[in-house]
């Protein structure tokens, strides 16, 4: 089979590979989502007044930066559901395992985001007798997080890319679909190529996203 024969034969199949990319995009909108939800525990933890919370905030970050996504995919898949019983669905172990450690990551973006914040601030407030719940959901976080917005779809790039790996156990996504293709096709390049670039395009639109957000919400402030 000629050259052009073969990528029309990957053209033919895109529409396929497409649809696994909604997998894709499912599971990495979840996890940042989740992420963004338990980052603001750690970080609370981290920014707490009691040692002991300190210390569990700087240890869930350092314990799930410690390792790849690939072995977070196959502990909490495998290894989770031969300790609990717990026979989970492939999509629902990606979904876990990529949030406990983006986590990590997004608690980091959302502290240095607040350390940008004035501490004149936290005083201004305290003097007009506002409580701590008040000063951050009002007048710390609102700040906080038009800073920690590039940062996050940033962080949403990078868990799209790692997202490529959990057909490892068994999620139909667009990698899982191009190698099951490139199995019966004996096709490796021609498919693993078009995910490829498929993953460039998304990501140079992201990219182009991230920098056009973080130059208006400069101009903002």
């Amino acid at each position: 089979m000629s050259a052009m024969n073969s990528w029309t034969t990957v053209l033919n199949f895109m529409p396929a590979m497409l649809y696994g990319l909604r997998f894709t995009f499912l599971i990495a909108i979840i996890t940042l989502a989740c992420s963004m939800a338990l980052g603001g525990v750690i970080v609370s933890l981290l920014r707490s007044r009691s040692p002991v919370g300190r210390s569990v905030g700087f240890l869930y970050i350092q314990i799930f930066r410690s390792l790849s996504p690939y072995v977070y995919v196959l502990l909490v898949y495998f290894a989770l559901a031969g300790v609990t019983g717990w026979k989970m669905d492939p999509v629902t172990a990606a979904i876990i395992s990529l949030t406990l450690l983006n986590t990590a990551y997004v608690a980091e973006i959302y502290r240095s985001a607040l350390l940008t914040i004035d501490r004149g601030q936290w005083e201004a407030a305290a003097a007009m007798g506002m409580t701590r719940w008040k000063t951050n959901s009002i007048i710390i976080w609102p700040q906080a997080l038009r800073t920690a917005i590039p940062l996050l779809l940033n962080q949403f790039i990078v868990i799209l890319k790692d997202s490529a790996i959990v057909g490892v156990i068994g999620v139909k996504d667009i990698v899982y679909v191009a190698n099951a293709q490139a199995a019966i096709t004996y096709k490796q390049f021609e498919y693993l190529t078009a995910v490829g670039l498929i993953f460039i395009i998304i990501v140079f639109a992201l990219s182009r996203l991230s920098i056009s957000l973080e130059r208006r919400l400069a101009w903002k402030r």
